[in-house]
């Protein structure tokens, strides 16, 4: 028995001595020459800010240089090639709407573009010659049948009308529009008054510009009808004649009907057929050691994509925001690529595509988990962390709770799932010199970034940022105003946070 014991302290403590000396090793991996040169990379102007929708496709650039990386560290796949699909709807939102009216005959009375699409909605609309409903200035909608209908009301009230008042109240409207359509109408077409000559209501409407939208497949918006804004020349020329809107109204201000069907037909057509694109998350492990343990994973996540190109054909680069997050992670990877011993439970590296739009790889994996949530001891994610206070420049943030930190300071948050995860990363803080700031409020930045699914799904998170600065989602995030040895910081930090936890003998929470 003593002789047991005897060799299980001398295994232990040789352990040790691994232990404290592989350390340093791997952290001396973490290397700001490294981080500068896959920062500056991924920030580089040939990337057109790593988005949806640029002449350059620097976002599917990036998850192959990520993939390429992770192969040659020798880390194993967490998806074939390393990439998990996240696909995504893409829609041309159009407001502008090719009318064309016809008579009885089907001869062509109007083509025009006095109608635009307003509560923008994606995809396709159209209409093909279709009667029209008018129900005057929508004061008697409760005793309306309006299904399946195309309806076209007057904005504003009697009253308005009868005092020449052709502003447009959005309360009013609003509420007007709300009654119509909870009675299901194919359309609904609000005319503008026929006081208003100049269209100035109308051009309020007829300014949107076209722009692509994208949703997660599957997550796409609800159809509604399609609503639109037209002039009184639409509805003339439906009820047959010029000035025929402006005398139907006062027709009901004198008490005549309200409900009338237009005597020609409506055809209209606007909108772009959405595409399926398929963007990728990129995802990579180390297998843990212990037979047991490797089943557990601490996942570290840093989102990839950023901004594109303003309109003005500038690059939003995004070396803070997330190339910083991005090269640390990469780093962290390396150190433990090195170890000789691997830790008991498994590493992922979770390079996600597609936060800015709405932490879409991270929402699409936490659905359609590779590795199991209820197995995932803890997610670490990087999110701007190459900043230091770099003083009057970044007192744009003076008033924000994350305005970025010294060189010392650091945010990081956590919830509620295990709290001992918050004392792990105090205690590594210490070690590194770290001043860890707990204090964001959490109902606000929960949900701030790509650790808000784990959250929802009950995973232990922290996440790791410098804060706010004056170039933040602007064209001046760029790769020299990056502090290099604050991002090595950073990733050693996370290198001791994960590998205190990856050998730990039990976690519950």
């Amino acid at each position: 028995m003593l002789l047991r014991k005897t060799a299980l302290v001398y295994f232990s403590f040789w352990l040790f001595l691994f232990s404290t000396h592989a350390q340093p090793a791997a952290l001396s991996l973490i290397d700001t020459a490294d981080l500068k040169e896959y920062i500056s990379f991924l920030a580089s102007d040939d990337l057109q800010g790593r988005a949806l929708g640029t002449e350059v496709d620097g976002l599917e650039i990036t998850a192959n240089y990520l993939a390429r990386y992770a192969k040659e560290l020798g880390l194993s796949p967490g998806a074939a090639e390393y990439f998990q699909p996240v696909p995504v709807v893409h829609s041309w939102i159009s407001n502008d709407a090719v009318v064309e009216v016809k008579n009885e005959k089907g001869r062509s009375l109007l083509k025009s573009d006095d109608l635009v699409k307003i509560y923008n909605s994606s995809g396709v609309f159209s209409l093909n010659n279709e009667p029209v409903t008018f129900i005057g200035f929508g004061e008697n909608i409760e005793s309306q049948e309006l299904e399946d209908k195309v309806v076209l009301v007057a904005q504003g009230d009697a009253d308005s009308f009868e005092r020449n008042d052709f502003l447009w109240d959005s309360r009013q409207e609003s509420k007007k529009i709300n009654a119509i359509l909870e009675k299901n109408p194919k359309a609904l077409l609000t005319i503008t008054s026929p006081m208003d000559k100049q269209k100035e209501v109308f051009k309020l409407f007829d300014k949107g510009e076209d722009h692509s939208e994208y949703r997660l497949k599957g997550k796409e918006i609800v159809s509604q009808p399609a609503i639109f804004i037209g002039t009184p020349k639409v509805a003339d020329i439906l009820l047959g004649s010029k000035g025929a809107y402006e005398k139907y109204l006062t027709a009901i201000l004198a008490g005549g009907e309200e409900s009338r069907e237009s005597t020609a037909k409506l055809s209209l057509n606007v909108g772009v057929k959405p595409e399926v694109i398929e963007t990728k998350n990129v995802v990579a492990y180390i297998e843990g050691t212990d037979p047991v343990l490797k089943d557990e994973y601490i996942v570290f996540i840093a989102h990839y994509d950023h901004l594109g190109i303003s309109k003005d054909g500038d690059v939003y680069n995004g070396a803070d925001d997330n190339a910083s997050g991005v090269a640390a992670i990469m780093e962290v990877a390396e150190a433990f690529a090195s170890l000789d011993k691997q830790p008991k439970r498994s590493i992922v590296f979770l390079w996600v595509t597609l936060e800015e739009l709405g932490h879409y790889g991270s929402g699409y994996y936490c659905e359609n988990p590779i590795f199991p949530l209820e197995k995932t001891v803890a997610a670490i994610n990087l999110d701007m962390v190459g900043r230091v206070y770099d003083g009057p420049r970044d007192d744009v943030w003076k008033d924000s709770p994350k305005k970025v930190k010294d060189f010392d300071g650091l945010y990081t948050l956590s919830n509620d799932v295990w709290p001992q995860l918050e004392e792990i990363n105090a205690h590594k803080c210490a070690d590194l010199g770290l001043v860890p700031d707990t204090s964001l409020p959490k109902e606000r930045f929960m949900r701030a970034s790509d650790h808000y699914y784990f959250h929802k799904n009950g995973v232990p998170i922290l996440n790791y940022a410098t804060g706010y600065h004056a170039d933040y989602h602007k064209v001046g995030d760029e790769a020299d105003r990056i502090n290099f040895e604050k991002v090595k910081r950073v990733a050693d930090l996370c290198f001791l946070v994960a590998n205190e936890l990856a050998n730990m003998e039990e976690i519950e929470f």
